[in-house]
């Protein structure tokens, strides 16, 4: 099989930069509803690759964006896999860019552009991998292929998909939707959950004279910072009563494994710890994040306006962990908020729960092989920090292993300017996919 693959993405890997280039150049922006009807072209154009190996197809329309179901059933007595990746991308409007994110290039044997490597790249290396095992004949389970297109945004409804969706039973999911660094190749088997919510605070029916009212009326500004600004230590440590209860603390195992990794990782900017052991370990503990302020004078091209809005918000987001569960967790920091202010609202946005997939089961085994195989070294089981809303959606539907295979590179930009998908990756890449689907 060894000189037949190599011969394969040789001959093939022109066809693979076209390819993703192609669907990089459709701006599938799923936070953006002016993009929604790129998200049904870049359905499209997956669909027509899917075509030309084999795959039936249909396009599944939900109360938010649209799905692509595909099919390969080579034999009715083999069993099934489901593969989901996603099709929509995150904006790039950051000025750091150096080339138009929409316009794909490749340079330094890498093809730069939003999506490239999250989640276009590899999921372009599974079809690829498909494609070998069905043209030379080797085994293969029969294959249904899920294209999301709200996993930016929290996959809030694919779970109507899941339920509407004339799915086969699979006997287990892959996904190639995560990161690693370094030459370690990486097996997620526990991902945090993302909470996310507005936190809101009027005080006043209008904006009132700074000069007249300051230092007597309440500056939501002022109370909503100094409320959220309570909710962690100088530590990093979140301060909201009863935050931890549901917290499962690691087993001796899981830390040895994830040291492994972390001797391979690079941090940047300010950290609120050094300490080895507290890196490693936060990434099985629940984070509590503001993103942004907004309300009374938000243009930052005026001057200052020297009055007391009358109301204020702010974007918060808390990755949670296994068995914390979002609305509890919603419900702890309301009441926590209400303590500075009783006016204090929080506009639930949306909440997905933290997973995990128990590690002694042959996929994950036959996993770590084809990693061995495909990247040239044996790949560690990790916890990693990211989240996949569709995943918890996946588990309750079929209870089965999912088996995160990372492709990516942190150094590839996920959710960064210049992002871009290393062509030695996407090579490694169908060769571990190549192996793990012809060895389960």
């Amino acid at each position: 099989m060894d000189k037949q693959l190599n011969e394969y993405i040789k001959a093939n890997i022109p066809i693979y930069k076209e390819q993703l280039k192609s669907l990089i150049e459709i701006p599938s922006i799923s936070q953006d509803k002016n993009h929604h009807s790129d998200l049904h072209k870049v359905l499209q154009k997956a669909e027509s690759i899917l075509k030309e190996i084999g795959f039936t197809s249909e396009i599944i329309e939900t109360k938010g964006n649209p799905v692509l179901l595909a099919k390969l059933e080579l034999n009715k007595n083999k069993p099934w896999i489901t593969i989901y990746n996603h099709m929509d991308v995150q904006p790039a409007n950051e000025p750091q860019w150096e080339t138009n994110p929409f316009e794909a290039i490749e340079k330094d044997n890498k093809i730069y552009g939003r999506g490239s490597t999250d989640d276009k790249g590899p999921a372009l290396t599974i079809i690829h991998a498909i494609n070998f095992l069905k043209q030379n004949k080797l085994d293969i389970p029969n294959i249904q292929i899920i294209y999301e297109t709200e996993e930016e945004i929290g996959s809030k409804n694919f779970k109507e998909f899941l339920d509407k969706a004339n799915l086969e039973n699979p006997e287990s999911i892959l996904i190639s939707d995560t990161i690693f660094e370094g030459n370690t190749p990486a097996i997620t088997y526990k991902l945090r959950g993302l909470v996310r919510a507005i936190v809101k605070l009027k005080t006043h029916e209008k904006d009132l004279h700074s000069g007249v009212y300051g230092g007597i009326a309440m500056n939501p500004f002022n109370i909503l910072s100094q409320a959220l600004g309570n909710c962690l230590d100088k530590e990093g440590k979140i301060k909201i009563p009863g935050f931890y209860d549901d917290v499962i603390k690691p087993g001796m195992d899981e830390i040895q494994e994830l040291a492994k990794d972390e001797e391979e990782m690079q941090y940047e900017g300010d950290l609120y710890t050094k300490d080895k052991m507290k890196i490693i370990n936060a990434i099985h503990n629940p984070t509590f994040e503001i993103h942004e302020y907004y309300g009374g004078q938000s243009n930052e091209n005026q001057g200052i306006k020297t009055a007391i809005p009358y109301e204020a918000y702010a974007k918060i987001s808390m990755r949670i962990v296994p068995d914390q569960n979002p609305k509890n967790v919603i419900k702890k920091l309301e009441h926590f908020l209400k303590e500075t202010h009783e006016g204090i609202e929080i506009i639930f946005n949306e909440g997905n729960e933290g997973t995990v997939t128990k590690l002694n089961n042959k996929f994950m085994k036959k996993a770590q092989e084809a990693c061995e195989y495909g990247f040239g070294k044996k790949a560690l089981f990790v916890a990693t920090g990211g989240t996949i809303g569709a995943i918890p959606k996946l588990q309750t539907k079929f209870k089965v292993p999912i088996v995160l295979i990372a492709q990516s590179l942190i150094s590839d930009g996920y959710h960064a300017p210049n992002e871009h998908f290393r062509i030695e990756q996407a090579e490694m890449g169908i060769k571990t996919m190549v192996k793990y689907l012809n060895k389960i």
